[in-house]
């Protein structure tokens, strides 16, 4: 049976994420444990996105093959809406962070290719879409504290996640292979859905 506890990890708000592609769930984990002390955080339509692990192995079988469940928010889940917002700026964060982690690895596997001899990351229109991905991170970065309002959120959420999918879209298949970064994107995608929709809802679960 699950409940509303949760072991408190590493994580903060405010953290840089530096592990490897596939630890998305054992970082949202981590920052339910850090905004909600060791509670899990509910959704505004009352559902919790943690660890299939953490939340006993139950919850949608569509999560579960990747590491993560959704499920009824268990008794004793932080519902408040300081919380709330403490972990709503907490995913984008994290979901900014895997952004990143993807550019820069998407930068690294694209040096290592060549076409007719040349590298693939001399190709003007390559260049102009990383670009684009780093400048939508570094404005990312930047956006000013005050502006928390769910619209915005929502609207920040869906910038990270096309910047995104053109990275999935420069790596091609490889990007969903396990050791590729499409996996974490995806969790991060569905996760801000859940959490992050201006309507309260279920999102995209």
């Amino acid at each position: 049976m699950t409940t509303g506890a949760l072991t408190t990890g590493a994580l903060t708000t405010g953290a840089s994420t530096t592990g490897g592609f596939g630890d998305y769930p054992a970082l949202l984990d981590a920052l339910h444990a850090d905004v909600a002390s060791g509670r899990f955080v509910a959704s505004p339509s009352g559902r919790v996105l943690a660890s299939a692990r953490a939340l006993g192995g139950d919850g949608t079988r569509r999560f579960t093959r990747f590491g993560l469940a959704c499920v009824p928010a268990p008794g004793g889940s932080a519902r408040d809406d300081v919380t709330a917002g403490r972990f709503a700026e907490g995913l984008l964060t994290l979901q900014r962070e895997v952004v990143h982690r993807t550019l820069t690895h998407t930068i690294a596997r694209l040096g290592e290719r060549a076409s007719e001899g040349t590298s693939l990351l001399t190709r003007p229109q390559l260049q102009a879409d990383l670009a684009d991905v780093a400048m939508e991170l570094q404005e990312a970065a930047a956006e000013p504290a005050e502006e928390t309002g769910r619209d915005v959120r929502w609207a920040r959420h869906l910038r990270l996640t096309r910047a995104g999918r053109v990275l999935l879209r420069l790596l091609g298949g490889y990007s969903m292979l396990a050791e590729g970064p499409g996996v974490d994107l995806y969790l991060a995608e569905v996760t801000g859905n859940v959490y992050l929709q201006p309507e309260a809802g279920d999102g995209d679960v």
